[in-house]
């Protein structure tokens, strides 16, 4: 079967489910995705869930190699002092924006948080 929009089939049988579920509210209603509470899912369209799963199943985890800070070193994703070089200017070794002298990531003196 040619479609004339031009469409590939699986958006087109996509189209059909939400218009099959659009059909049945109640049951679309129903349709539990992931971690959410009744109150979220009957405010939010059925629509706007499943892009919002599939978003968060696509997006890359941000997981370091390992957790030995001499590998990360040589790495190159932190540097000497423990701030990552890229993203947030973060401290691995302290868990906050300073290090252990209280200089954060341009050596600027910074209260500790």
């Amino acid at each position: 079967m040619a479609n004339k929009h031009g469409l590939k089939g699986s958006i087109v049988k996509k189209q059909a489910a939400a218009r099959k579920l659009a059909k049945h509210k109640k049951r679309a209603a129903q349709t539990y995705i992931g971690n959410e509470n009744p109150q979220t899912r009957a405010n939010t369209s059925y629509k706007q869930r499943i892009r919002y799963l599939e978003n968060k199943q696509n997006f890359p985890k941000r997981r370091l190699p390992t957790k030995k800070v001499e590998s990360l070193v040589e790495l190159g994703i932190i540097d000497e002092r423990g701030f990552f070089r890229r993203g947030k200017k973060r401290n691995y070794l302290t868990g906050s924006m300073v290090d252990e002298r209280g200089l954060d990531y341009y050596g600027m003196p910074r209260a500790r948080e």
